[in-house]
């Protein structure tokens, strides 16, 4: 069976013609400009290549030179590469100066300064006072103190003379201080009631005397009757014939005559006086006109020419008076 193919005229074939004709013409001009675009990049980007360093693919990876430790000191890092750390360290009494880490650049050289270990001031901190000076010694200090201060930082005042309040040349009220060492210094103390004399190195403890410290502050009297300074403390004590109270300081009359404490012979009366006693024997009134006493007791007289008795507390009063300047229990005596 035949089938019929048209076939196309002139005129179709010169359309399809042109038509590729402008398309590829569009291709080209789109091809053309892409070329340009790619050739004006490629020539930007040898450009900058071209001001690059030139690098020599042959030599050897870049390294810095070899550094030591510091004197006192220590390194830590033994590769010297582009990009290895070095690092550094002290010795005990010595500080780092200048970076304790340094990297090796690019360059070939290493970043930052030499680092050295200087010596650890202890003097730096002005440990000695009162215009003390500042000696530095192998990780340690000396002060030496001036005229009057004594201590391991000058801070005790020596004594020149002896206070009022000391107790000197008496060795039981002298004792040896106690010292112990803390963080290389001596340190010294004395027990309660006494205070620290003498310098640093010949010190020792004397008795306070409380007494005199006390009468010296007018402070008024530690005691009522007298104050007795003991090693390291005082103590009151009374005249004869009072006692101390348990306050220890007041004193109080002691009543021999209701304490059976006197002496006094069968026919006497006991009297208490003020730190004392008195035997006393009283008399009856001389006789006055017809009336004439008779003593029946010790404090009752009786008339003779009489049938009643006569107590007589005023003239025997009056005889007592004679006998004793002071009569009957006396007040305790008091600050």
């Amino acid at each position: 069976m035949l089938y019929s193919q048209s076939c196309m005229d002139k005129h179709q074939v010169v359309g399809v013609l042109r038509q590729m004709e402008k398309f590829l013409k569009g291709q080209e001009m789109r091809f053309t400009e892409g070329i340009r675009i790619m050739k004006s990049k490629l020539a930007a980007l040898q450009n900058s290549v071209s001001k690059l360093p030139q690098a020599d693919q042959s030599a050897a990876p870049t390294t810095c030179p070899s550094l030591e430790a510091p004197t006192h000191g220590r390194k830590f890092g033994s590769k010297y590469a582009v990009g290895h750390e070095v690092h550094f360290t002290c010795s005990q009494g010595y500080h780092l100066v200048g970076p304790g880490t340094r990297v090796c650049q690019d360059n070939g050289s290493w970043s930052g300064i030499s680092a050295i270990c200087k010596d650890v001031s202890e003097c730096a901190s002005n440990p000695c006072q009162n215009g003390g000076t500042c000696v530095e010694g192998v990780n340690q200090y000396k002060c030496t103190c001036p005229q009057n201060w004594s201590g391991s930082h000058c801070q005790h005042q020596t004594q020149t003379a002896p206070p009022e309040w000391s107790v000197m040349n008496d060795p039981a009220f002298s004792r040896r201080p106690r010292c112990a060492k803390v963080d290389q210094a001596q340190h010294c103390s004395c027990d309660a009631g006494f205070h620290m004399s003498g310098t640093s190195d010949k010190s020792i403890c004397q008795d306070v005397n409380e007494c005199e410290v006390y009468r010296l502050d007018q402070g008024g009297k530690l005691c009522v009757h007298e104050c007795v300074n003991v090693p390291g403390s005082y103590h009151c004590s009374c005249p004869s014939g009072y006692k101390l109270l348990p306050d220890g300081r007041s004193c109080e009359d002691v009543d021999e005559c209701l304490s059976q404490q006197h002496n006094c012979s069968r026919g006497t009366t006991c009297i208490n006086t003020g730190g004392g006693f008195q035997c006393v024997n009283p008399e009856c009134p001389r006789s006055h006109g017809n009336i004439s006493y008779v003593k029946t007791s010790p404090f009752l007289c009786v008339p003779a020419k009489r049938s009643e008795t006569l107590q007589l507390p005023s003239t025997l009063g009056l005889i007592l008076t004679v006998y004793l300047p002071v009569t009957g229990k006396l007040p305790r005596l008091k600050a």
